[in-house]
């Protein structure tokens, strides 16, 4: 025998119908909860004041304190940089004292309250301090 099907019927509904396609409704959508601002990011400085950056000559490098710069040099631009995700700040080092080596340091013995906040912007808890001079770096001259 063939199947039989049955269909139920709906409740009355309490809500009223949504409006046809050619009805204008002066009901508004409610509002969803809106995200909290961004938290004000210490701003990149200008492209002017990035460091001088470039490509590398594609042969090994065997000489790590040379430029290695290729011939003629190809320089990569502050918008170059920041596409590929590098972000640079320049934070006054005279203004706050901090070990000249620290490995690991601990970000939240910040006195800079500038590196305080990249650090809770960006979700950072991991720092390293290496001051690259011959006084305080191990095998300077070697390196």
């Amino acid at each position: 025998p063939p199947l039989q099907r049955k269909e139920r019927q709906k409740p009355p509904s309490t809500q009223k119908p949504p409006p046809e396609k050619s009805q204008q409704t002066s009901e508004r959508p409610s509002k969803l909860p809106q995200p909290p601002p961004p938290t004000t990011m210490i701003p990149s400085p200008p492209d002017s004041s990035w460091p001088d950056a470039w490509l590398m000559p594609p042969a090994e490098c065997t000489d790590q304190k040379a430029p290695n710069r290729r011939s003629p040099n190809v320089p990569v631009t502050a918008p170059q940089l920041r596409s590929l995700g590098i972000s640079y700040w320049h934070l006054d080092p005279s203004s706050h004292s901090y070990p000249p080596l620290a490995v690991p340091w601990n970000p939240q013995d910040s006195p800079d309250p500038h590196l305080s906040q990249l650090r809770d912007e960006r979700g950072y808890s991991y720092a390293d301090i290496i001051t690259v001079h011959p006084d305080t770096l191990p095998e300077y001259e070697a390196k």
